[in-house]
């Protein structure tokens, strides 16, 4: 497993990494993987690279949305998402108690894709 201590880095850099992460299937450690499930950030291509790393649909599904990275906008469009994902991220959202960075990611999703797409 890759010690890569993802905390260390500004959001390009995160970005430059996370990439390289996805590209090469490198495995990150769990104290990683708490990291980027607790990054809040109005980015969405980072949100998209998170989410393809922790297998987030809410966050690929607004990595779908960005248009400043035809990479990231890519790998995010190649992962099938279709509206019963809209409401399984909607039932997990709505049920449980959630986080600033979970209510952040909510919101952002059901403004992105509201009901009649």
């Amino acid at each position: 497993m890759n010690n890569t201590k993802l905390k260390t880095h500004s959001e390009s850099e995160l970005m430059i990494q996370l990439k390289r992460i996805y590209s090469e299937s490198i495995e990150i450690s769990k104290e990683d993987k708490r990291v980027l499930q607790e990054s809040l950030t109005t980015n969405y291509a980072l949100l998209g690279m998170i989410g393809l790393i922790l297998k987030d649909k809410a966050r690929i599904l607004l990595g779908k949305k960005q248009v400043y990275d035809s990479e990231v906008k890519t790998w995010c469009m190649a992962i099938e998402t279709t509206n019963d994902d809209l409401e399984e991220i909607a039932d997990k959202y709505l049920n449980d108690e959630f986080n600033d960075v979970e209510e952040f990611i909510f919101r952002k999703v059901m403004l992105e894709y509201p009901a009649n797409e």
